[in-house]
């Protein structure tokens, strides 16, 4: 839930948090435009995750869904 609040449900529907271990956080995105856009508001999305699910996150690293 922490995922779709902070980036809002529609780009939340074009990646999935797939893990998280030590503050880094794994989305699994759908496809390559997709992953730029996020990497492009990473440090925003970082710290709205943390901010809302009261974990640490350190990086959020972007994986494209095969």
């Amino acid at each position: 839930m922490a995922w779709v609040a902070a980036c809002g449900p529609a780009l939340a529907g074009r990646g999935t948090v797939v893990g998280y271990e030590d503050g880094l956080v794994k989305i699994e995105v759908r496809e390559g435009a997709w992953m730029e856009e996020m990497r492009g508001m990473r440090s925003h999305l970082e710290s709205e995750l943390a901010r809302i699910s009261g974990v640490k996150v350190v990086k959020l690293h972007f994986i494209v869904k095969r």
